[in-house]
C-alpha cells in the first residue's frame, strides 16, 4: 500500500468534488458522473441532493457535498489560526490486489487514530477508475473542540511506517516507499510563505 504525501489546502468543497466527480480529460469535472464510492465517514452527517437537476437522468442521487463542506469550514472556523484546514490523503494498492470496502474502512480508522483525527470530521471515497484499487480521504485537521490536532510534521516518514503495518495488519502486498525527492519537492512549495519570511528575517 502506497500512502501519498498529504495535500494541505484550503477548500473543503474543491477537494470532496475532486474526490467524487468524474474529470473529463482536460481535467475539468464532470458532475454528471459519479466515480467516488462512499466507504467511510465520521463526525459528520451524510445526506443526497434533491434538487431534481442534479439528479435527473441520474442512476443514483448524488450526495450533498455542499452540505458536507459547510459543517466542515463551520468547524475549520474555530480556529482561525490555521489558513489550510484541508487534510487530502491518498492510498493506493498494486495492481490486482483487491481490498474489500470493509477493509478501507478499517484503514481509515486506523489513519484517524494515528495522525491525531479521531475526534474530526473525515470523509473517504474509493476510486475504481484505474488499474489499481485506491481511496481518497478528506479530513479537518481542526477537531470538533476547534483544535488542530493533525500530526503533519515528519508526514513523509509517519506516512511509510504507517502503510507497512498495515500491509502486516491486512496482509497485503508489500510495497517501496515513495521517492523522497517527491515530499521534498511538497514540502518546498507549502513552506514556501515560512521559507520567504524567515529569510526576509536574516536579511534585516
Amino acid at each position: 500500500m502506497i500512502g501519498k504525501v498529504a495535500s494541505i489546502g484550503t477548500s473543503f468543497l474543491g477537494t470532496l468534488e475532486y474526490c467524487y466527480y468524474a474529470t473529463r480529460p482536460n481535467r475539468s469535472l464532470d458532475r454528471s458522473q459519479i466515480r467516488g464510492e462512499l466507504v467511510y465517514f465520521q463526525h459528520i452527517p451524510v445526506s443526497t441532493v434533491t434538487d431534481s437537476k442534479q439528479t435527473k437522468g441520474g442512476k443514483e442521487t448524488p450526495l450533498n457535498l455542499e452540505k458536507m463542506s459547510e459543517r466542515m469550514q463551520r468547524i475549520a472556523n474555530l480556529n482561525r489560526r490555521v489558513e489550510k484546514p484541508v487534510w487530502h490523503q491518498a492510498f493506493s494498492f498494486p495492481v490486482g490486489e483487491k481490498v474489500d470496502t470493509e477493509t478501507m474502512a478499517e484503514i481509515c480508522q486506523l489513519f484517524a487514530q494515528r495522525f491525531g483525527m479521531e475526534n474530526n470530521q473525515l470523509v473517504a471515497f474509493r476510486h475504481a477508475d484505474k488499474d489499481h484499487d485506491h481511496f481518497h480521504i478528506i479530513a479537518n485537521r481542526i477537531n470538533l473542540d476547534g483544535k488542530n490536532t493533525a500530526k503533519t510534521r515528519f508526514n513523509f516518514l509517519e506516512m511509510g511506517r504507517f502503510c507497512r503495518e498495515v500491509e502486516q495488519l491486512y496482509k497485503l502486498t508489500t510495497t517501496t516507499q515513495m521517492k523522497r525527492v517527491i515530499w521534498k519537492e511538497q514540502q518546498k512549495t507549502e513552506d514556501a510563505p515560512e521559507v520567504k519570511a524567515r529569510r526576509q528575517l536574516r536579511v534585516g
